[in-house]
This record gives structure tokens, sequence and C-alpha cells, in this order.
């Protein structure tokens, strides 16, 4: 004889979270710092390249 066992899951508990955040934002790896790209990041040109860096610690946070 077999049986059939029935389990329920809620969909909400599966759900993921809302994205709270763009995903155009950077974060500083030093100290936390948040903002959109076109943000507040303070941007340095070099002869080859362009850096974006924090505005409160100066950690380059990207580099193209």
């Amino acid at each position: 004889m077999t049986s059939t066992e029935i389990y329920t899951t809620s969909a909400v508990d599966s759900d993921p979270p809302p994205q709270t955040r763009s995903k155009t934002s950077l974060f500083c790896p030093h100290c936390g710092h948040e903002s959109a790209v076109t943000g507040d990041w303070t941007a340095e040109a070099t002869e080859h390249s362009l850096q974006l860096r924090c505005p409160d610690c100066d950690t380059v946070v990207q580099q193209r």
C-alpha cells in the first residue's frame, strides 16, 4: 500500500527580497559609501583612463 503526502508551501517564504537599490549604484569597498554611477563620485581623467573616486575616502571605485 502506498500513501500520498501533500506538502504545502507558501509563495511568500520563497519570494526574493524586494530590490531596494538600483543596479547602477556603485559602492566604495573601503568605507561603504553608496551612490549612482552618475552621482557624487569624483572623476579623475588620466592619460589612458577615467577613475571614479569615493568623495569620502578617495578610494578608486571604478577605472575605465
